[in-house]
């Protein structure tokens, strides 16, 4: 296998936080199936948990995969992860119907303090009827589609790691949106007809062509990024951007036609069936929206979340001692997790018999340690040189020598096609990055000309911490309120 292939194959960028909240997902989903299982409630056949399961690979692998490594470098390779992360997860996932295992799974006071409140609560069940609505849900999917591939949006994934993972979350959580009147997981009920589903998904499929041709038959490059950008695998950037929206048109069409065609065969089917043979009319469901209603199905969702008397304070002190272990996790691994997100194409210019692109932070470049990352080609075949020894040296702007160097760069911990190295730019002033190439016997010196600001001395709270400060103080609001309640409800009853 050709060594720049192996290389590909091997530039995993995996998430650490990511992929801790994917595993206790998918660890809370199999242990409320099983206790369904074992409570008396199979309705959860093999097929949908294996649903269930693949749906979250596929969402970790579009995260985790060379995809996410590439996409900043090649439109293609993002395209493909859009398309996993918008049409293959979410259906996947709500083919495992997994609102009541994930419930069911989660510790005991979770699910009777918070999980199953909110269930019932009448506000979360008119805000998803509102969300799940078949117009809502397909007017959200076209307006983030086209919102985030115009232009403006897209670069500004490109550059920041941050506003690419709001870009992955619109998509995902969007797609669910819409996918969920199509998949119409138990126990939420329909909404309209299921017939309506075929031209829902062919509306759909409309707005993903419309948004696919743009990009095929475009006579420029849309994303300045990708033209300005070297060329990886050996087609130019207006072919590259015409991949992209060949795979977004046929992957796109598949996922929508195909499920309208599934759906029209079945209706027909049932009204073929009817005809010939016609049933008794049925009771409808009790269930009015995706999330149970607080009447008749509080009963049922009680015996699901499990009726077995266990002492309050174990319950509470078990639940503390986990969300506390698991917000440590989160927070150390969203600190230690390396994301490359954030690194821009600085220059790109031939040296000697070299074709030479340095990257590095986005913005200005305040003193401190900043990593660079260089990408060698041949100059006349634009083949990645991945045998080539790359140095790099920080001089000041007179041509001194500075305070870093010679550093050797080293393959990069996920993108393997790039060869990284630290430099400590400790004052600011204008300064000269060099980097010096060998190859054989051949050579090649590249200066480039940064300006480093002095760096911000105030003290941010990481995002990791953000969130989960959020999280606790929501959770902690929600128990005292309901507890407040009815502890109110007590009072008052004597007096009554």
């Amino acid at each position: 296998m050709n060594h720049v292939i192996q290389a590909v194959l091997r530039s995993w960028s995996i998430p650490p936080a990511a992929t801790l909240v994917l595993v206790l997902t998918a660890l809370t989903y199999l242990r409320g199936a099983w206790l369904l299982r074992r409570a008396g409630y199979p309705y959860l056949p093999a097929w949908r948990i294996g649903s269930f399961a693949l749906g979250l690979f596929t969402l970790w692998f579009a995260l985790a995969s060379p995809l996410d490594t590439f996409s900043p470098f090649v439109l293609t390779a993002h395209m493909l992860q859009h398309m996993a992360l918008m049409m293959v997860a979410p259906p996947l996932i709500l083919l495992g119907e997994p609102l009541i295992p994930i419930v069911r799974g989660m510790p005991r006071f979770a699910a009777r303090e918070f999980a199953g409140p909110f269930l019932n609560w009448p506000l979360a069940a008119r805000i998803g009827l509102a969300l799940t609505n078949p117009v809502t849900a397909l007017v959200l999917m076209g307006v983030v589609m086209f919102a985030w591939h115009v232009p403006g949006p897209y670069e500004l994934a490109l550059r920041s790691s941050a506003w690419h993972n709001t870009e992955h979350a619109c998509f995902f959580f969007t797609s669910i949106i819409f996918w969920w009147p199509v998949v119409q997981p138990w126990p939420s009920h329909p909404q309209w007809p299921r017939w309506a589903m075929v031209p829902y998904l062919v509306i759909a499929d409309l707005q993903n062509t419309v948004l696919s041709a743009i990009l095929v038959f475009s006579d420029k490059i849309l994303y300045p990024s990708y033209a300005a950008g070297p060329s990886l695998f050996g087609f130019t950037p207006q072919e590259d951007q015409a991949a992209a929206g060949a795979i977004m048109w046929v992957v796109g069409s598949v996922a929508f036609i195909v499920p309208a065609i599934l759906i029209a065969v079945q209706c027909l089917s049932r009204q073929r069936a009817e005809y010939v043979a016609p049933s008794p009319p049925q009771p409808e469901p009790a269930i009015a929206g995706p999330f149970p209603s607080p009447g008749t199905q509080r009963t049922r969702l009680s015996s699901l979340f499990g009726a077995r008397a266990s002492s309050r304070s174990f319950e509470f002190a078990s639940f503390l001692a986990l969300f506390v272990l698991l917000a440590v996790g989160f927070a150390v691994f969203s600190r230690n997790s390396s994301d490359d997100d954030d690194q821009v194409l600085r220059l790109a210019q031939p040296s000697g018999s070299f074709a030479i692109a340095i990257y590095g932070p986005a913005g200005e470049m305040p003193a401190g340690p900043a990593s660079f990352a260089v990408l060698v080609q041949d100059r006349s075949t634009h083949e990645i040189l991945l045998d080539s020894d790359v140095q790099l040296f920080l001089r000041n702007a007179n041509g001194t020598d500075g305070a870093s160097g010679p550093v050797h760069a080293l393959r990069d911990d996920e993108n393997k096609l790039l060869a990284t190295a630290d430099l400590d730019i400790d004052v600011p002033g204008s300064r000269v990055v060099e980097i010096n190439v060998h190859r054989g016997s051949e050579s090649a010196v590249l200066k480039m000309p940064v300006e480093v600001i002095k760096a911000d001395s105030a003290v941010t709270l990481p995002w990791s911490d953000i969130v989960i400060l959020a999280f606790a103080g929501l959770l902690c609001v929600t128990y005292f309120w309901r507890h407040r309640s009815r502890a109110s409800a007590r009072l008052v009853a004597p007096m009554a």
